[in-house]
């Protein structure tokens, strides 16, 4: 937890804070975990708006006699993938956990275009990669096979040849 600035609002001595957060990836969901120890149920807003902004915050009195105030202010942009309309909030033990779940339309698609694009759980930019190495490593081979036969001509050709007795005249 970070302390920024100290403002006073309505008579109150705001002191602005940072909570720890902890993202967490299951299958289909991504968790927000923030620790507000010390905090109640009331005193949190969670709010989406059409803008796909997730806003986070709330505040607390530090004391009952005291004029201090604890708050922080949380904006989260939620990805496209992510389906707004079932984002959901629970606070138990001072952790405020949302889960945020992926669209499903997104992800069945997803799946559907990686079934689609896959061949023996190979996907096909992967096959045409393999396919090119598995090429250039013929060419490869081609080439020093050629190379070696046509030194082993030239060889024998300059053998022939080599042995021309010279003649004077």
């Amino acid at each position: 937890m970070e302390t920024k600035a100290v403002e006073a609002t309505n008579n109150r001595l705001y002191e602005d804070f940072e909570p720890y957060c902890k993202w967490l990836t299951k299958e289909g969901q991504k968790i927000l975990e923030i620790d507000l120890k010390g905090f109640k149920k009331e005193q949190l807003k969670v709010q989406t708006n059409n803008k796909g902004i997730l806003k986070i915050y709330g505040e607390k009195s530090l004391g009952t006699s005291s004029k201090k105030w604890s708050r922080f202010n949380k904006e989260i942009r939620i990805s496209k993938d992510c389906d707004v309309n079932r984002i959901q909030a629970k606070f138990s033990q001072g952790i405020l956990s949302i889960v945020i779940p992926k669209s499903e339309v997104i992800q069945h698609t997803k799946d559907a275009t990686i079934r689609k694009h896959s061949f023996w759980g190979v996907q096909k930019r992967k096959r045409l990669t393999i396919q090119i190495v598995i090429g250039a490593v013929a060419l490869v081979a081609l080439g020093t096979y050629v190379a070696r036969v046509v030194l082993l001509v030239n060889k024998k050709h300059h053998d022939a040849f080599g042995k021309v007795n010279v003649v004077n005249v």
